[in-house]
């Protein structure tokens, strides 16, 4: 009887050692909140190199703001931005056309500590657009 609760208590141990909680990552927010450099745009399937230009998503606090800058007439302008939970949507309500025109909704291809990559449909047909920090 001794040796089957010795048993028991050892198993019990092994157990709850097994099922520690798993630390959730960071959220879609928290992974945006930094400065993105355009490597790359593609429009009517031309694509051009990024220049230095890039847009930085402030952390959330009440709201969510931004700066875009674009290095070819050296302007910056501010925006405010949402993203969803899941890092499927994205979206930017450009304040100003300085610094790039960024206002609308942006799919997110792919979000990662390192790259950014979001498309979104013009008049002009599909725009991607690639970043990395």
């Amino acid at each position: 009887m001794k040796n089957l609760l010795n048993a028991s208590l050892i198993l019990m141990v092994f157990i709850s050692l097994g099922c520690k909680k798993e630390e959730a990552g960071p959220s879609a927010a928290e992974l945006v909140a930094d400065q993105w450099t355009i490597d790359s745009s593609e429009i009517l399937g031309a694509v051009v190199p990024g220049d230095g230009s890039y847009l930085r998503f402030d952390a959330c606090g009440s709201s969510c703001s931004g700066v875009d800058y674009k290095v070819s007439d050296t302007t910056s302008g501010i925006f405010t931005y949402t993203i969803n939970e899941e890092a499927t949507i994205l979206a930017i309500t450009d304040n100003s056309s300085d610094g790039g025109s960024w206002s609308g909704e942006w799919d997110i291809l792919e979000l990662t500590e390192s790259d950014l990559r979001i498309t979104t449909t013009t008049i002009f047909g599909s725009m991607k657009v690639e970043m990395s920090k």
